[in-house]
């Protein structure tokens, strides 16, 4: 009897563990606000400059009558709340907040011109039938 309750324990607490480890999720790559706003300088950095701190962008689009080029990042992270834990081992849904960043950064003849970024914070809950 003590054995079973050991391996149930074992169990649950393997199970919590698990959920945990998966409950988080992230897409893009994270380019540092921070860092781009105290190193990069209008009509002076370049392209390299940004490469350095970002990588490589996810996209690229080029505005040939504008002379501009615009390297995009975006970057997601998911995680599941606590609420959202329990509702998915209860089998009634889950609920997960994200956080997403957009970042925009415009170039003319290599040099940056101008940046742009977007935030925004969510909580979304999913219920299942």
């Amino acid at each position: 009897m003590m054995f079973r309750r050991k391996n149930i324990c074992l169990f649950t607490i393997m199970l919590f563990l698990s959920m945990f480890l998966m409950s988080c999720a992230t897409h893009g790559r994270r380019c540092a606000i921070d860092v781009l706003k105290t190193q990069v300088k209008m009509e002076s950095s370049k392209k390299e400059d940004i490469f350095k701190i970002c990588g490589e962008p996810l996209t690229k689009d080029d505005n040939i009558k504008q002379g501009t080029e615009v390297w995009h990042y975006a970057y997601v992270e998911k995680n599941i709340t606590g609420l959202g834990v329990v509702a998915h081992v209860a089998g009634v849904g889950s609920e997960w907040e994200s956080n997403k960043t957009v970042l925009d950064v415009y170039f003319k003849n290599d040099v940056v011109v101008d940046i742009k970024t977007e935030s925004s914070n969510q909580t979304n809950m999913h219920w299942q039938n």
